[in-house]
């Protein structure tokens, strides 16, 4: 959703979005562009239409604040950066404690002039319209979000190359932005969300009926690749035109050692689903889940432990020895979105669970406990 809205939104003229995901990070950046002078329009929650203004925007009559929406906030940085006005922009108490460190190393290395709080939010961004460099070295250990946000903004830098250094996190999400970047066009049809989905897919793997609907296993999306990891489990996956369901085995089988690099966010579902598996589960290749909405590592950690299962926190990752001897557990989830819907995965099994501030969903996927007790029927 943040792609196509910022892709709309520096193409000149009407693109409309179909099936758009409205959710509070959505609706942060809906705010942050419409300061930009961007006209969006909403008629219902099945279509937005988006008004671009081409590589020019307007300045914006106040600060952009796009709360907790790292997403938005790492898209945002190249393009303000290339504009002819100087924006501040910030979030709330926990955006401001997320790393933004080399997406300004990297601007700041072809001239653009940013400010901020020790890499962290609130950044000011002194834009340039002049800086065409010929390349633009980014690391890419941390977060691939930056190495996004620079390929959407290419046009508006006269397209240099976009060099990335060292390793690559979440890899597959650079070329989902790549494919979108390729096949923009109006109308846009967004897929459902695989990271939303993969909560369904683990109640299936935990003998619910369930099918997931407009997603397939071709999808470009980094965590469809959870149904990999599901089938090591002993899933059944079923696919047809409509979509995808899980068939759980009698038992579900530990994952042994598995790098998970690849996809950080499902990678939280495949941690939960690992409790139920009588035996161990290394989950490596996570480092990065340490700067999200929270330290997910340790959040997981705890949480997980509560309920009985043996888990140990890694450098790069967690190890996992699931039980049968759960107990009911009050679960914090940190007002990180994944952790909630993680706590819902283990409501479904545990009796007694406890979820705190379980509304912290509505930041990617509002109608999330909705679908939840409709699957639990």
């Amino acid at each position: 959703m943040a792609r196509a809205l910022i892709l709309a939104s520096i193409r000149k003229g009407k693109t409309a979005i179909n099936n758009p995901l409205i959710c509070e990070d959505s609706k942060n950046l809906i705010k942050a562009l419409r300061n930009l002078g961007i006209k969006i329009e909403q008629k219902n929650n099945s279509q937005i239409t988006v008004y671009g203004l081409g590589k020019t925007l307007k300045a914006p009559p106040k600060n952009l604040n796009i709360g907790n929406s790292g997403t938005a906030i790492r898209f945002l940085i190249p393009i303000l950066a290339t504009q002819n006005f100087t924006s501040r922009i910030t979030g709330n108490p926990q955006m401001q404690k997320r790393p933004m460190h080399d997406i300004i190393e990297a601007l700041q290395k072809i001239g653009i002039k940013i400010t901020s709080q020790n890499g962290y939010p609130p950044l000011t961004i002194y834009g340039n319209p002049k800086i065409h460099p010929k390349e633009i070295p980014i690391k890419g250990n941390v977060s691939s979000q930056f190495i996004s946000g620079l390929l959407m903004a290419a046009p508006l830098f006269n397209n240099p190359k976009i060099k990335i250094i060292g390793n690559v996190v979440s890899k597959p999400y650079i070329e989902i932005t790549k494919e979108i970047i390729r096949k923009f066009d109006s109308p846009y049809t967004i897929e459902t969300d695989a990271s939303s989905a993969s909560y369904f897919f683990a109640l299936g793997a935990l003998g619910f009926k369930i099918k997931v609907l407009n997603i397939s296993r071709k999808s470009l999306q980094a965590d469809i690749k959870l149904l990999d990891y599901l089938e090591k489990m002993n899933c059944t996956i079923e696919e047809d035109r409509e979509g995808i369901q899980v068939i759980g085995p009698t038992e579900l089988q530990p994952l042994g050692k598995v790098n998970l690099k690849n996809l950080p966010d499902s990678a939280m579902t495949l941690a939960t689903l690992a409790c139920f598996a009588n035996g161990k589960s290394t989950l490596t290749g996570l480092s990065n889940l340490r700067f999200k909405e929270t330290n997910r590592l340790h959040a997981l950690k705890t949480e997980l432990s509560k309920i009985g299962a043996k888990v140990k926190e890694l450098k790069d990752g967690l190890s996992i020895e699931g039980t049968n001897n759960f107990k009911s557990a009050t679960i914090e989830t940190y007002n990180d979105h994944r952790m909630a819907m993680c706590a819902g995965v283990l409501k479904s099994q545990i009796p007694g669970i406890k979820i705190l501030n379980s509304s912290c969903i509505k930041k990617t996927y509002p109608e999330f406990w909705q679908d939840f007790d409709n699957a639990n029927k």
